[in-house]
């Protein structure tokens, strides 16, 4: 983990983390949320094994959250982590679409759409905070990509079998820090931010510690940067987005 206390505590930055109780079925709005049209029943990521086979005693379904990558000694550090053609980036803006004919009769407003946010499931899965229908599950790819689908899209059997969770306050202060992790894959549980470009932006992988050159855009592993995904409420009425893409 590259969490420094001292930084932590100098970071102009409040969290403030809703980690509400397991829910099973499907994800009712989140508290203060109008009660829309959107589909709230999401698809959850079916890899997610359960707890005790991760050496976790629980996991908990999160309300939605923002991710920024942490690293102080790194130009990256605090950058919001977004989506964008379906992976994860640092320094990317986030790519989202709310078409015309969306269900509704008069459709319902479309969200704000410029905010990747997402959220853990009771199941050890994760998902895109979008109103879709089909939902758009959150996952690892086999070349160790952090990735989402598109609605109502099956992900495929070739991905990492992880659990993704919410560690809450990593560090001992300040309080309500947490960090969005994945367990199942060895040791591993942090994040690579691999640049396309000398100055960015840089594609968000797993930091498995067995991923190959060719795997990343620059060709060389050792270009990426290692980081924490420190996690922060998302509170609104409406999902982030109605559509990643």
């Amino acid at each position: 983990m590259h969490f420094s206390a001292a930084v932590v505590l100098s970071s102009i930055f409040t969290l403030t983390l809703a980690l509400p109780a397991p829910q099973s079925g499907s994800k009712a709005p989140a508290p203060g949320r109008l009660n829309v049209n959107y589909n709230f029943n999401k698809q959850t990521l079916s890899s997610g094994s359960k707890a005790s086979s991760n050496g976790l005693s629980m996991i908990k379904a999160s309300a939605p959250f923002t991710i920024k990558a942490y690293n102080s000694e790194s130009p990256i550090h605090m950058m919001d982590i977004n989506v964008s053609y379906n992976k994860f980036w640092v320094g990317n803006a986030t790519n989202s679409t709310c078409p015309e004919d969306r269900p509704g009769n008069p459709p319902q407003p479309c969200p704000v759409g410029n905010i990747t946010a997402l959220l853990t499931t009771s199941t050890g899965g994760a998902q895109m905070d979008s109103g879709v229908f089909g939902g758009q599950a959150v996952y690892i790819g086999p070349r160790a990509q952090l990735r989402f689908n598109p609605p109502s899209v099956p992900i495929g059997q070739d991905v990492m079998k992880v659990v993704f969770a919410l560690q809450p306050n990593p560090i001992p202060a300040p309080p309500g820090i947490a960090a969005f992790t994945f367990s199942g894959v060895g040791k591993a549980s942090g994040y690579l931010a691999c640049p396309v470009a000398p100055k960015g932006p840089w594609q968000v992988f797993a930091d498995l510690g067995s991923i190959r050159d060719s795997w990343v855009p620059s060709g060389d592993v050792s270009d990426c940067i290692g980081f924490d995904a420190l996690a922060t409420d998302y509170t609104s009425a409406l999902p982030a987005a109605y559509e990643y893409v």
